[in-house]
């Protein structure tokens, strides 16, 4: 019987018997299951979620500082590309330590960064061989599967229908996305993102002469079904990066000028033919083309795209601060939306909005140099190689590894201009995965490092220090996050349903314990203290009597969330709210005046500033016009409606 082992020691697909091949394929695991589960639990998008993905992180650390510590190379040679983005990251920390008024939210842009570059280092310097990148690329593609699957049972069968996520309390889809394939995202925008930087690798892999027959085949037939899901997100913006794609994609895939210029009309008269039927015969279709076109609907783009524009040319250098855009555009004196956007749609506006003109070229360049290269290195490679003993020609590993990764890097780019992929880690994890292709196939690791004996136990000691250190950061407030989150969905239930005045106080108490242990992991977010005080407000219908020291005990929390951050309309309002419940209304009318002077177009801030104005008999006009301007800007504002019908009555 013939050894699997040959002279050389090496297995056929695994490599060399030895230890650090062994750590490598670990690496290799470990970045394919953080890559994997990102993508399965909602893009790690919610903070609950994004919890699980940490210690896999941490663990990836660990694995390459004993990578480093146990491999034999002499000299031991690294990539320097992923030090070209350590200045961007460390520009991020400045600028969320001394420039952002919302640091609390920067520092989870900070860490999905960490996590961002992480990836790519440990991308980069492991995964030595083509076998451990084709079963890494494997690894990432598989969670589309399952991610189509939901899709389709989503659009046919059970539109509110929503991925397990792991998560310890129950997760509803948003009734906004009802009909819409949202695969295992819970959101369209980041389902169709996921498919389109996915799918060029998957054409690729069926176009051009480099795999077996049948493989090519059946990577044709997932991409058909890749296509069909993109229409399944009943999206518009996906269609026309779909048609650039599909333009595009002929042209690195075919060598004669003629099978280039009909293969990328048959991808666009593809598009067109299966565009049409729905436009003229679907209702639902036209249903969702009214509301794109509405105010709430993918039209808001140019809206969300000149207010980052304006918000980086208030501050062009350093930008508004990392985390600020959603703050900052609730507080804007020029525009105004009935739901508050988080990011502008377009991932460039966003690091020019908040990271300026410095934190643009920081990120930028470094991108451009890699992608400058291995286009020069996919022009120099040859494009068909013949196989001895074999007809015909095939294309070389390189150019066709080289090929999978510029194109599925042009697709990651045209995402970041139309959707927000910096705030779905997955995304970010898989348009890492492809740049780093690209880093492995154009630059050679020309960063020597010692590799005595002492240094080797300092690369494991210094790989424990790393991981223990990111993990206690992160960790505390990724999880503080999302206890702020939880409590915050749960006092909108009970404060709607009005469970706290019916006297059951458990929930309201339950919602307490988890702001103040949001609190405990992470002192200095905002968001906890201003709902810990929103919380305790709620408490006065437990006691009314007791109305005074309730009110104090809130202004207390409202107070500390200014001292955070005296810039944030919402800890003045809430802090008003406080005021006026403790009976000082001097103290309250001056809060809510600096909440309404921070925010003039914000909805809430008028409502706020009117329920106040409504206890005076004098002041009724000025309330009656300000909950006018609420429902202008918000028609939906449940709150606001009822307070007009009552400011009627009187």
């Amino acid at each position: 019987m013939p050894s699997l082992i040959d002279k050389s020691g090496n297995i056929a697909y695994l490599g060399q018997i030895s230890l650090a091949n062994f750590v490598d394929w670990l690496v290799t695991f470990c970045l394919g299951a953080i890559v994997t589960l990102s993508a399965l639990l909602l893009g790690g998008v919610r903070p609950d979620t994004h919890v699980l993905l940490l210690p896999l992180f941490a663990c990836l650390i660990v694995l390459h500082g004993l990578w480093l510590a146990i491999e034999q190379e002499q000299p031991k040679r690294l990539s320097y590309v992923p030090v070209l983005f350590l200045p961007f990251v460390a520009w991020i920390w400045m600028n969320v330590t001394w420039v952002s008024p919302t640091a609390w939210r920067g520092w989870y842009e900070l860490i999905y960064a960490l996590e961002a570059v992480i990836f790519l280092w440990v991308l980069v310097n492991n995964v030595r061989t083509r076998a451990h990148l084709w079963v890494l690329i494997t690894l990432a593609i598989s969670p589309a599967a399952y991610a189509i699957f939901i899709g389709f049972y989503q659009f046919f069968q059970n539109p509110s229908k929503l991925a397990n996520a792991y998560a310890e309390y129950g997760l509803r889809l948003s009734p906004e996305f009802f009909g819409q394939a949202t695969g295992s995202f819970a959101d369209p925008n980041s389902f169709a993102a996921f498919l389109l930087i996915l799918l060029p690798s998957l054409l690729i892999a069926g176009l051009v002469p480099r795999l077996p027959v049948i493989l090519r085949v059946l990577c044709l037939y997932i991409g058909v079904m890749f296509v069909i899901s993109i229409f399944l997100t009943q999206l518009f913006w996906p269609l026309l990066m779909l048609l650039i794609v599909l333009l595009i994609l002929p042209w690195a895939c075919f060598l004669r000028p003629s099978r280039r210029v009909w293969g990328s009309l048959l991808g666009v008269s593809l598009l067109v033919i299966v565009v049409l039927p729905q436009a003229f015969f679907l209702p639902q279709f036209k249903t969702r083309a009214v509301q794109a076109m509405g105010g709430e609907g993918e039209a808001v783009r140019p809206i969300l795209w000149q207010e980052a524009l304006e918000i980086t040319l208030d501050a062009p250098i350093s930008g508004a601060g990392g985390g600020s855009f959603s703050a900052e555009f609730e507080q804007s004196e020029r525009q105004s939306l009935e739901k508050l956007p988080m990011t502008p749609h377009n991932d460039y506006l966003l690091i020019l909005s908040e990271y300026g003109m410095l934190g643009g070229v920081l990120f930028l360049l470094p991108s451009l140099l890699v992608l400058w290269y291995a286009i020069q290195h996919w022009r120099s490679e040859p494009d068909r190689v013949k196989l001895k003993d074999a007809k015909g020609a095939i294309m070389p590993p390189t150019k066709f590894f080289l090929s999978i990764g510029l194109a599925s890097v042009l697709s990651f780019a045209l995402c970041l201009f139309s959707s927000f992929v910096f705030y779905t880690p997955a995304l970010t994890l898989y348009g890492v995965l492809f740049f780093s292709i690209l880093v492995k196939s154009s630059f050679k690791r020309r960063l020597n490092i010692p590799h005595g004996g002492w240094m080797r136990l300092g690369y494991f000691c210094l790989g424990l220090v790393l991981a223990v250190g990111f993990y206690s950061i992160s960790a505390s407030r990724i999880q503080a996050q999302a206890l702020e989150l939880h409590a915050r969905q749960r006092l909108d239930q009970i404060v709607e349903q009005r469970v706290h005045v019916s006297g059951s106080t458990d929930l309201l108490d339950e919602v307490i314990e988890l702001y103040e242990a949001a609190i405990l992991l992470d002192p200095d977010n905002v968001d906890v203290w201003i709902g810990l005080s929103a919380a305790t407000c709620q408490q006065f219908y437990r006691n009314p009597a007791n109305y005074a020291a309730t009110g104090a005990l809130a202004s207390d929390y409202a107070q500390r969330a200014i001292e955070l951050s005296e810039t944030y309309w919402m800890g003045w309002a809430q802090l008003g709210i406080a005021q006026g419940l403790g009976g000082n209304d001097a103290a309250a009318e001056t809060a809510l005046a600096r909440a309404l002077e921070l925010a003039p177009n914000n909805c809430n801030a008028h409502y706020y500033w009117a329920a106040y104005c409504s206890h005076f008999k004098e002041r009724h006009s000025e309330a009656i016009e300000s909950v006018q301007r609420a429902l202008e800007i918000n028609p939906n504002h449940a709150a606001a409606s009822k307070l007009q019908q009552k400011l009627r009555i009187l």
